[in-house]
Order: C-alpha cells, then structure tokens, then sequence
C-alpha cells in the first residue's frame, strides 16, 4: 500500500490555486505581490498547469524568486498540455511516484500524485490535449504524452475518492460557459483536433466520476466559470495569465473557494 504524504505546513488555513501561466514573466511579477496584500501570510500555491517549464528557460528561477520575496513556501504544479514533456517524462522516471523539483520553492507532480493538506486528500492528474497540436512540431513543441493514458486513468480511478482533484484538462459536464465554449468552436478547429481533446476529456471525466470529489479545479481553456452541483460538489475553471479569475483561495477546513481580485488592477 502507497503512504500518501501529508504535506500540512504548521498553521497552515488556506491555499492559494492558480490558472495557467504559460511562462509569463511580468504576470509572475506581478502575481506575488499581489498576493502578499491579498491572502496575506499564504504559503502555498497549487498551479494548475502550463506553468511554463522548458529546461533552459528561467521562468521557475523567476516564480521562485519572487515567491521567496513574498514568503510563499512552494508552489506544486499539475502539469498542462504546454509544457516540455520529453524534460517531465524523463525527470518522473528516474523519481517514479516522487515529485519532482524544478526550482527551490516549485515541485512538479506526476500523474495520480496524492498528497494531504490539513487532512483533506488531494489528487493531481496533469495532462491535457493540445488542440493545436498540428501547428505544433511533433517531439519539439508537442508530445503524445501529453493527455493521460488508459494506464494512468485506472491506476487513478484505483486510488479511491478523494476530496479535491486537481486537472489540467477541463471535464465534461464542468461550467455552464466551459460547456458552451467546448460546443462552439469558436476557433474553427477541426475534426482530429476535436475527437482529441474529448478523448483526453473523456479519460479525464471517466477519474473525476469515479473519484466523486468535493471540488474540481481545472485551467486549460483559460476561462472563469464554475458549477455546484444538486449535492454541492464544485467545479472550477480558472482563467489564464493577464485575466481576471486566474487566482483563487480554497479554505483547508470547510473547502470553500473564494475567487481572488486581478493582480492588475492593484498597484504596488
């Protein structure tokens, strides 16, 4: 039987959870301070994915500066879709199970990585379809590994329920304005792109039912919206850098989410 690692800092009430980054400096500048003022004293940052990690580019150097400027501890990132796979793949093969550092404050999960908060149990699947794939150089700017696997969906669905899942991928079902973009297509993709992205939705949704959590948090779309089902269980999509609803705290105790102001709108 695998231990799942409690990861309770001391005193710790709330966390912060971010939508996608994607390399953004000047939003990571922008971000930390902000926080400071508005969740004063957080500790940690639960990154949702297209954080923006490519070997032998400084973003997590920069995240980490500035998260110790401000005195959040660590930020643990569910990988997106837009991020360097073939780095991920290797770095979780030679820690497998482990998260795996990228920067002193910024760790990076794999897939069905399982940790708690204040007793609460977390689950992280990162991983999402890049309907751009075919603007996308293959095994350069874009990796089959990206989307989960069958593989990964049942060891997942193994682990038994947990109380906050944590995705890249949106699931089905999800937001009303999730649901209504995903239906539009308001980019025009077209037809392999499509069936891609609901196949990595669909073994994405197949963990979400079988998990039953609280509360689903996801990016990838880079939309605020949000559903309470009849039962009270959430979902939540976040928006990306340079956008309102990119920034949110989830209470440790009661798992109530409360959205955070735009970093842009405060001046230092």
């Amino acid at each position: 039987m695998t231990l799942i690692p409690d990861l309770t800092l001391p005193g710790e009430e709330a966390v912060v959870v971010a939508g996608d980054w994607h390399g953004n400096i000047n939003w990571a500048q922008q971000v930390f301070p902000f926080l400071r003022r508005a969740v004063p004293g957080v500790r940690t940052v639960l990154h949702l994915g297209d954080f923006g990690f490519w070997p032998g580019q400084d973003f997590a150097q920069t995240v980490d500066y500035w998260a110790r400027s401000v005195g959040v501890e660590r930020i643990l990132v569910t990988p997106g879709n837009h991020e360097n796979w073939a780095a991920l793949d290797t770095l979780f093969a030679e820690n497998p199970g482990e998260m795996i550092q990228i920067a002193e404050r910024v760790f990076v999960m794999p897939r069905g990585y399982r940790f708690t908060l204040a007793g609460q149990q977390f689950t992280s699947l990162g991983g999402a379809a890049s309907l751009d794939r075919e603007d996308r150089v293959p095994f350069r700017e874009w990796w089959p590994s990206e989307i989960p696997t069958e593989d990964d969906v049942a060891r997942v669905i193994a682990g038994g329920p947990t109380y906050v899942l944590l995705t890249h991928e949106a699931v089905d079902g999800g937001a009303d304005l999730v649901e209504r973009v995903l239906r539009a297509n308001l980019l025009g993709w077209g037809r392999e792109a499509l069936a891609y992205s609901a196949l990595s939705r669909d073994r994405v949704t197949r963990v979400y039912r079988a998990l039953n959590p609280y509360v689903v948090a996801h990016g990838h779309l880079h939309l605020q919206a949000e559903r309470t089902g009849e039962d009270g269980r959430q979902i939540f999509s976040l928006a990306a850098d340079g956008a309102a609803g990119n920034l949110a705290t989830l209470n440790l105790d009661t798992l109530q989410w409360e959205w955070l102001g735009d970093p842009r709108a405060w001046k230092r």
